[in-house]
Order: C-alpha cells, then sequence, then structure tokens
C-alpha cells in the first residue's frame, strides 16, 4: 500500500540535511551532505529533492509536501533569499520555493532555518512546555526564532546580527561586532588560532585544524588558551542574549546548533551567570536558558512540521 511522505530540507552553510517522514510522523529515511558539494544552489535543491523522491519511492510512498529551512533572510512571501551571509554568493535573491516547487511538482514551503528550528523544538523538543520562548542556533552562523503565543513568529529578523562588540571582528552581513562574528562556530576558531600564534601554553594542536569543536574539547582538559576563548564567548553571548531577552521577555531562551550541543552545559551554566550581570529590568530567574532537545536536529524536525502545516492547511 502506497503511503504518503513529507520531506524537510535543512539547508546549512556547512551541510545540507534531508528526511522523509509520514505527516506528523517519525523520520523514516535521511542523508546529509556538505553545502560545498554543490557548487550552485540549483544544484544542491536538485539533489536535496531526488534523494526526498528516492527515498520515499524505496519506502513504497511518495512525496507529497516539503519543507525548506535555509540560513539567512528570506521573502516569506515570495520564498526568496536576500542575502544569506553563510552560504555562497550564488545563493543570494535565490528564489528557493518556486524552484523547488518546479523541480518537484509538490507543495513546497520556505522558512529562515532558525525559525524552522523554533517549530522543531516547539513540536517535538525543549519548547514543548512553552508558548513563548526564543530559539538561537549557535552553528557556523547565528539565527533566532521565536514562538509567541504558542505560533512560530517573524518578529525576530536575524538575531545573529545584534552588535556584542562595537568595531569588533568583521561579520559576513557587512558589519563589525556581531554576535555572529564574534560567537559562530569558526568566529570561535578564528579567535583560537589568533591566541595560539602568540602562546605555547597550549595542547590544541595545529592552528589552521582548529574548530570550535577542537575549543571545547581542550576546555574539558582543561587548557588555558580554550579556558580564555570560552570566557570571552560566553561574555559576549551574554551581552547579546541579553538584549534579547531584555526586549522580548520570553519564558525560556533555547540554545541549538552544533556548537551548543556540543558544549553542553560548559555554555548553559556560565551563561545563566552572565545573564544575572546584564538583564536587570526583568527578573531573569523566570527565563529558562536550556539546551536545545533536538540536539543539531532542530531545524530538520522544524521543516518537517512546516511541511505536515502545509498538508494540513491544504485539506482544511
Amino acid at each position: 500500500m502506497t503511503q504518503d511522505f513529507i520531506g524537510g530540507i535543512d539547508i546549512g552553510g556547512t551541510k545540507i540535511a534531508v528526511a522523509i517522514a509520514q505527516p506528523n510522523g517519525p523520520i523514516v529515511a535521511r542523508e546529509t551532505f556538505a553545502t560545498a558539494e554543490e557548487s550552485t544552489p540549483e544544484s544542491a535543491m536538485r539533489r536535496a529533492i531526488a534523494a526526498l523522491q528516492s527515498e520515499s519511492e524505496v519506502n513504497n510512498g511518495r512525496l507529497e509536501a516539503i519543507g525548506v529551512g535555509c540560513a539567512g533572510p528570506i521573502d516569506f512571501e515570495t520564498g526568496k533569499l536576500f542575502a544569506p551571509p553563510n552560504l555562497p554568493r550564488s545563493w543570494t535573491n535565490f528564489e528557493i520555493q518556486p524552484f523547488a516547487e518546479k523541480e518537484s511538482g509538490v507543495l513546497v514551503v520556505a522558512e529562515n532555518d532558525a525559525n524552522a528550528a523554533a517549530l522543531g523544538e516547539h513540536r517535538f523538543g525543549a519548547g514543548r512546555n512553552f508558548s513563548d520562548f526564543v530559539y538561537l542556533t549557535i552553528s557556523t552562523g547565528i539565527g533566532g526564532g521565536i514562538i509567541a503565543d504558542g505560533k512560530l513568529s517573524h518578529r525576530l529578523g536575524e538575531a545573529g546580527h545584534v552588535i556584542v562588540q562595537p568595531g569588533g571582528d568583521p561579520c559576513g552581513c557587512g558589519s563589525h561586532g556581531c554576535l555572529e562574528a564574534m560567537c559562530a562556530g569558526p568566529a570561535i576558531a578564528r579567535r583560537a588560532r589568533v591566541h595560539l600564534q602568540t602562546t605555547n601554553k597550549s595542547q590544541m594542536g595545529a592552528a589552521n585544524e582548529l574548530t570550535a569543536r577542537t575549543v571545547v574539547e581542550a576546555l574539558r582538559d582543561g587548557d588555558e588558551v580554550a579556558q580564555h576563548i570560552w570566557q570571552e564567548t560566553i561574555a559576549f553571548m551574554a551581552i547579546g542574549i541579553s538584549s534579547i531577552v531584555a526586549l522580548l521577555a520570553p519564558q525560556a531562551v533555547i540554545l541549538g546548533g552544533g556548537v551548543a550541543a556540543g558544549a553542553g552545559e560548559l555554555l548553559l551554566k556560565p551563561l545563566r551567570e552572565g545573564l544575572k550581570e546584564h538583564v536587570h529590568i526583568i527578573p531573569i530567574d523566570r527565563v529558562q536558558i536550556l539546551g536545545a532537545g533536538l540536539g543539531a536536529d532542530s531545524g530538520l524536525y522544524g521543516t518537517l512540521a512546516l511541511a505536515s502545516d502545509l498538508l494540513k492547511n491544504r485539506a482544511a
């Protein structure tokens, strides 16, 4: 018996993840490939859609709808990307939703990846018990999404581009000192490389091989340079997140993405303390600071939720 499947495509600066599921059901099959493996957005989308269609056929079903989450700002009415700072320039002004609908022949809905991740956490993860929360992804870039009154909101622009250090490191958006420029995975690795050029008090290895994960692993081993870099990172995060908390007064802030998932309480515990120093306009103890319940998969589950809602709305 043929069954209906929904598909999800989660496009990040480092990798593209795809999955199929039955509407509101568990993931049936999934695949991942490096974003850089495809030279154009068209070829990347064709590969992702082909994977969804193939997995649907292998599992004796047909693809009925696709949800897409993509890093960077997106026009929610037209499904067109603007200028995603963590994707190649060829993705700028790419009409991702119209292209995906034409290529797949099914209904497609496109969202900012952090918005999709917020929805994923609300439906399946750490946000299930909250009606108002902010989700932040800490990965190749930093983005944010809002659940307000139990629904996905588009009130938050690009959370990763609030300024945390005026005149700080250059950001892909064209500004300097953004939260993303100081605290995303590549930024953490870059600051560590700079410090390694002036000290021999570290066991982190070759500077050109450093990643944020290297810093976190060294932090667990008590490495002095890693401790310094991490303290800087927490300080910058506390500044940026405190501004978001003071403005929106959420019930919770949920941190996801590869960096947050890898660090766990090494990030959350000092960040909670840092926020107490910066937020006084609202009772910060009432704002829970949590790790994503879905780890690095929040966005992928969110794209499936988007596709499920699309089918539901069509049937209504």
